[in-house]
Order: structure tokens, then sequence, then C-alpha cells
């Protein structure tokens, strides 16, 4: 797992799709998707549910997300 997972992980549960996480990263949507792909299956949970409407965050995702969200405001003071 890596800093900059989850902050992948954080900015697709802000936006809440894929395609605009990959847009505000200036990464490519299959980067993005397979970057979370590799950290759902490292940490053993799905972050998000996928479907043909888009992404939503699981029950799990949604604690992992805050965990999440600590290490990186965290990391920024220490920077």
């Amino acid at each position: 797992m890596t800093l900059q997972q989850l902050k992948y992980a954080i900015t697709v549960a802000d936006n809440q799709s894929m395609n605009e996480a990959a847009k505000e990263l200036f990464i490519s949507q299959p980067s993005l998707s397979n970057a979370i792909k590799e950290l759902e299956k490292e940490i053993g949970i799905s972050i998000f549910t996928r479907s043909n409407r888009g992404i939503k965050i699981s029950s799990d995702g949604a604690e992992f997300l805050g965990y999440a969200r600590q290490v990186v405001e965290q990391t920024s003071l220490l920077e």
C-alpha cells in the first residue's frame, strides 16, 4: 500500500466516479482502476462496489477511507 494509492482512493470516493477522478489526478482511467484494484487485493476488502451505473463506497470501504484520510492528513502535516 502506497500513499499514492490512498490519495487515489480518496479522490475516487470524493468524485464518486473513476473517470472524473482520473481527470483530476491527470492519469488514465485504466491506470487508476488498476491501482485501486491492486490496493483492494492487498488489503483484502472491496473499497468500492462497481456497477454499470457507476461506483459506490462499500461499508468496509467507508471505514478504510476514514483511516486513509487520517494517514494522508498526517503525512501532509509532517511535510
